[in-house]
Formats: structure tokens, C-alpha cells, sequence
């Protein structure tokens, strides 16, 4: 890994634990560089803003999340793929509700970030089948979506409470 790429994992290694402990609104770039051990200019020199920052963690985070249910799935269809992975993907914006809706309500709007991620767990959706659907693919992704939105609407978000709801709406496709 180049120094570059080193200094990136750096910020955001230090922006991801300052979330954490501190939370979103209450973090600063400024305090993001001090915890690297970087200036705050080299933290935009890597991230454009704060929610850029928030977004590239939350792609990591998910993105490993993916990768460990990789490892346990065993599933052929699509629906139990999805409630596979939707499992542990729910249990992580349920444990991590600030950062969820405020990922959720940036994507909302600015889909790209996390374009080739969600087409990259559609294909995984239907890794098995003899052929990709789309519309299915997409309706199930819309469906999980409206579900992580409905979920951490509520009082108190339960996982398992947003899965039976995911698995609700998938039988009637």
C-alpha cells in the first residue's frame, strides 16, 4: 500500500473510531486530522467533507459485514441470500442508528457512492441462479431499502422485527 492510500486509512480509521465514541455531529475534521496525525487540509485532501467521510466508513464496514456472510452462506435462492445477508447488515444499522439514517437520507438522494456496491450484492443475490434478473433484483433491493428506512423509523429499531418485514414483502414477488 502506498503512503497515499496508508494516510487515507489513517483518516478514516480515526474518523470511524471518533464516530463511534463521540458521534457523528460531535466530531470535527479537526479533530478527524489530530487523531491521524495529519493536518486538517490533508483530511479534505482525501474526503471532501465530513458525510464523505461517514460514507466511506459505512461502505467499509458494510462491505465487510458482506464479505463474513460470504463465508456462511449456503443459500441457493435469492430470497435466502438476501435474508442471509440482510440479517447482519440489519443488525448493524440497528446498532449504529445515527449514522444509518444519516447515510440513508444522503443516498436517498445521491445514489452513486454506493452504486457499484448495491449492483455488486444484487449479482450476489442471484450468484446461483442460471440468470440474472434485474427487475427482481431491483425490486428486492427497493424492498430492502424501504424496509432499513421503515425500521430505523421506529421508537426502538429491531433487527429481527425488519427482517420478518423484508421476508413479508420478498413472498409476494
Amino acid at each position: 500500500m502506498n503512503k497515499k492510500n496508508i494516510t487515507r486509512h489513517k483518516i478514516l480509521d480515526s474518523a470511524w473510531l471518533l464516530f463511534l465514541n463521540q458521534g457523528y455531529e460531535q466530531t470535527s475534521t479537526r479533530q478527524i486530522a489530530n487523531n491521524a496525525g495529519v493536518a486538517t487540509g490533508t483530511v479534505f485532501s482525501h474526503f471532501e467533507n465530513k458525510i464523505d467521510l461517514l460514507k466511506a466508513g459505512m461502505h467499509q464496514q458494510i462491505g465487510t459485514i458482506i464479505m463474513q456472510s460470504k463465508e456462511t452462506d449456503v443459500q441457493h435462492s435469492p430470497r435466502l441470500k438476501l435474508h442471509h445477508y440482510a440479517q447482519p447488515l440489519f443488525e448493524f444499522y440497528c446498532s449504529n442508528i445515527e449514522f444509518s439514517k444519516i447515510l440513508i437520507s444522503d443516498m436517498i438522494w445521491q445514489t452513486e457512492f454506493f452504486e457499484l456496491q448495491i449492483n455488486d450484492f444484487k449479482a450476489l443475490l442471484f450468484s446461483e441462479q442460471p440468470q440474472f434478473d434485474d427487475i427482481k433484483a431491483s425490486i428486492m433491493m427497493d424492498c430492502y431499502f424501504m424496509t432499513i428506512i421503515s425500521g430505523l423509523n421506529q421508537t426502538t429499531p429491531d433487527p429481527k422485527k425488519m427482517l420478518r418485514m423484508l421476508m413479508n414483502k420478498i413472498a409476494i414477488i
